[in-house]
């Protein structure tokens, strides 16, 4: 949802672009940020959003996979289309916090 004005510059100029978006329900890159520096979260839930719906709203394609082969014919067939397309792919990240442990330390202080 942080790239709307992007979405809209690109139906616009009719750019050939495709989105991806890893969707999970929230805001969770912000969310385990805030997990591990304040062992909480707040205001990173926005529940169901259909970003199929949401990209033709704006002029784009949108497409939703769920799964590895969905998801290189998606992206086979957002190269032969003109203009941008969007396509939702929803992601668990529960193991955030433990993959973050592999960062440099105080990254997130």
């Amino acid at each position: 949802l942080f790239s709307a004005q992007d979405l809209e510059t690109a139906v616009r100029k009719n750019l050939n672009i495709i989105q991806l978006i890893w969707n999970d329900g929230k805001y969770n890159m912000v969310e385990f940020q805030e997990e591990m520096k304040y062992e909480r979260s707040s205001g990173v839930d926005f529940g169901s959003v259909d970003y199929v719906k949401y990209a033709e709203a704006f002029g784009a394609k949108g497409m939703r996979v769920t799964n590895q082969e969905e998801l290189e014919n998606a992206i086979k067939k957002g190269y032969e289309i003109q203009g941008p397309v969007v396509i939702d792919i929803p992601v668990n990240y529960k193991d955030n916090v433990k993959l973050s442990t592999n960062m440099l330390p105080g990254a997130f202080n």
